[in-house]
């Protein structure tokens, strides 16, 4: 098996140790991608869609610019037909609008969908939006936006004034053309909502055109109460966080390097390693007794299960090099098998333990230090799954408020609440033993 960038780095996971190592390497997202070999064909997107009430005709595979991608890996998904690009002002601190501005040089503006988003918090006045959404439009290099995203709002951002009057200016000058709102739930407790009410609360209100929503085989059931609400509406739906199993850590490592570093491990400690490496392999035996050495296996039934359904618009993915090219176009215009639906079906079942819910945050409130485990876990999957590691360790940096350090000696009052068995207080362990490596 290829060693993914994280391990080369840091030597932190080793792919031949079992127990939770095992199991990370063979959901591991990253391990269908690793190659950077520009040959060989490209596929051609076989499917596009209506994009709700915009009218546009959407490829129903798009780009998620969380991270920064190499312009000729981009310019081959464009060139192979994808015509949505996703991307927000904080995404590598506007690195990534930058790079959509010199990928789109020299193509047909009218023939992409560009859509961007910008935070409230701390905004008090509509010429605070103008401004903001000015600096997107020269990070782009384009004249307009097609779709402008509140990113994270809570409910009471969907109705804020300023928004919606720089958004009525912006539009009149033809600078914005639809609005829409991107949610995963709260970043820190008691600072806003789940993604369900804040989605719900768009579609009531009537001015928004698109919603970006976290939907997947395990977590579905907040995402298809959305799709249901916005297709009566006609509004468009966008998908991210469609492949929800990523690499995990082998337990026994990290109780070494414990050891060596001279870290006392308690009881507890040992207590809530050993719930994960239970979970690890009960998850593993299942991988075993399906033969599934291929990590694209599970990941390819994963994004098919989005793109099968018909209110699903168009669905995100990263592009990090011409591996993901190949492997993620080829998905598009596909339906599921029938062995992968039960597969699919065994892996909820067996492995969905090892799945901490995107926008769920239900645990939060139990915490008896307000760890924000929404926002910890999501930056985790961002140095995971997206292989965007300097970006998820410095936003984890500058978290102002309670680390997942302090969750190393604690009751691990967050687990019993957990309505899924997460073992939420191991993987919170091991997310800040991971985010707060010196090194990038």
């Amino acid at each position: 098996m290829k060693k993914t960038k994280g391990m080369d780095r840091r030597g932190f996971i080793k792919t031949s140790t079992l127990g939770i190592a095992g199991v990370g390497s063979l959901l591991s997202a990253k391990t269908l991608s690793a190659g950077q070999d520009t040959k060989g064909a490209i596929p051609k997107i076989k499917a596009y869609r209506i994009l709700g009430r915009t009218g546009f005709k959407v490829s129903d595979i798009g780009i998620g610019t969380a991270r920064v991608y190499p312009v000729p890996v981009m310019n081959a998904v464009l060139d192979a037909g994808v015509n949505y690009i996703d991307s927000a002002e904080g995404y590598g601190r506007g690195a990534a609008e930058k790079n959509i501005g010199e990928a789109i040089k020299g193509r047909d503006r009218k023939s992409l969908f560009i859509t961007t988003k910008i935070r409230m918090r701390g905004v008090s006045s509509k010429e605070q939006v103008v401004e903001k959404v000015q600096q997107c439009l020269q990070r782009l290099q384009t004249d307009y936006i097609d779709c402008l995203l509140i990113q994270g709002p809570s409910v009471a951002d969907i109705k804020d004034e300023n928004f919606h009057k720089g958004m009525d200016q912006l539009k009149k000058e033809g600078k914005v053309r639809f609005v829409g709102v991107a949610s995963h739930g709260s970043r820190f407790q008691n600072q806003g909502d789940s993604m369900e009410k804040v989605l719900l609360a768009a579609v009531d209100d009537g001015r928004f055109d698109l919603l970006l929503i976290v939907y997947n085989f395990i977590q579905r059931e907040a995402g298809e109460k959305v799709l249901d609400a916005a297709v009566k509406k006609n509004i468009a739906t966008t998908i991210m966080k469609s492949d929800p199993l990523g690499r995990y850590f082998e337990m026994k490592e990290r109780t070494e390097q414990m050891k060596k570093s001279g870290e006392e491990i308690d009881d507890r400690t040992k207590s809530y390693m050993v719930r994960m490496e239970d979970t690890a392999k009960q998850a593993e035996a299942f991988l075993k007794r399906n033969n599934l050495k291929d990590p694209g296996e599970i990941k390819t039934a994963a994004l098919k299960f989005v793109l099968e359904n018909p209110k699903v618009n168009t669905l995100n993915l990263a592009f990090n090099n011409f591996d993901d090219v190949r492997n993620l176009l080829k998905l598009s215009g596909t339906g599921m098998e029938p062995e992968e639906k039960s597969l699919l079906a065994g892996v909820e079942k067996e492995c969905g333990r090892l799945y901490c819910r995107h926008a769920c945050g239900v645990c939060e409130s139990a915490c008896p230090h307000q760890v924000p485990v929404n926002t910890i876990m999501r930056y985790q999957h961002y140095f995971e799954t997206n292989g965007s590691e300097k970006f998820a360790m410095e936003k984890y940096a500058h978290l102002d408020c309670s680390k997942a350090d302090l969750c190393r000696n604690c009751q691990g009052l967050c687990e019993r609440a957990c309505p899924y068995g997460v073992p939420i207080q191991g993987l919170l362990n091991l997310a800040h033993a991971q985010l707060s490596l010196n090194s990038v």
